[in-house]
């Protein structure tokens, strides 16, 4: 038997009620004057006194992607409480963006930095002249930097993400005692309305820079079934600040970070996963 409207709209009701995450979104504006330990897209890195410039395994410098000033955001049960995150990826042609799709946490192209506590800075005349780079190979001018605005919120279930499909799947099939297995298996067999219904509800395109929340895929979500890379530590979309364009690939796109909730909470970052795509349907 076919569920009603009414019990559709209950199990919508409570799916959206039960799968409400965190997030913190991400406006941009151009800046010129921002503070080495100021949060931003772009613009010169907080390196402290004694360190170096990050590089890849090639030994060179790797690109600020963004850094995020802990302490700048608002009150939230996301990142820490204080200290620096920094983003790097690489300038280079192959792999573009510094990711390499046959191992996505590898950290030989890309980095993903925390500094706890920052004081004493390495003057940048020490490293502006190693500091250069292609912007062809970068998602955005490497000249310019973006200050980054934040809003606390919330978001609820997406279809976009490989586990939200799982949960959505066994809330269905619990509900009106179904052996549904995929989304793909619930949209072969399910009527076309209803179908649609759900879309129009839970097939949200979680788009925009943020933190935490559910992430968007233009394709699918690269993680294999049950990833521990659950958590979405920065997503980067496409942008234009003032004619300043952000673009991931040749057609807009969209980059994850992902890490997994027990390295979060350790503060461990040296195992990302890094994922990024555009809208290239060649």
């Amino acid at each position: 038997m076919l569920p009603t409207q009414t019990q559709i709209e209950q199990l919508i009701a409570h799916l959206n009620a039960t799968t409400q995450r965190e997030v913190i979104r991400i406006s941009l504006s151009l800046a010129d004057n921002l503070a080495l330990t100021d949060s931003k897209f772009g613009g010169l890195p907080y390196i402290p006194q004694g360190g170096s410039l990050p590089t890849s395994a090639e030994g060179k410098p790797l690109f600020m992607l963004a850094q995020i000033n802990c302490e700048q955001l608002p009150e939230n049960n996301l990142y820490p409480k204080k200290g620096l995150l920094q983003f790097w990826i690489a300038a280079t042609e192959a792999p573009l963006y510094g990711l390499d799709y046959e191992a996505p946490c590898s950290n030989d192209f890309k980095r993903v930095i925390y500094y706890p506590t920052f004081g004493e800075t390495l003057p940048i005349d020490d490293f502006i002249n190693d500091y250069t780079f292609d912007d062809e190979n970068l998602p955005f001018n490497s000249k310019r930097q973006f200050a980054l605005h934040f809003k606390k919120d919330t978001e609820s279930i997406s279809l976009e993400e490989r586990a939200a499909t799982q949960l959505f799947s066994e809330k269905w099939n619990e509900s009106f005692s179904t052996h549904i297995t995929t989304i793909d298996e619930f949209f072969d067999e399910v009527p076309d309305d209803i179908c649609e219904e759900i879309n129009a509800y839970l097939l949200k395109e979680p788009t925009g820079h943020k933190i935490g929340g559910y992430p968007y895929f233009i394709e699918y979500d690269p993680r294999e079934e049950n990833d521990p890379h659950t958590f979405l530590l920065l997503q980067i979309d496409i942008d234009n600040i003032e004619g300043e364009e952000i673009c991931w690939g040749n057609l807009g796109g969209i980059a994850n970070f992902f890490i997994s909730s027990e390295d979060l909470d350790n503060c461990k970052f040296d195992n990302i996963f890094f994922h990024w795509e555009d809208n290239y349907q060649g």
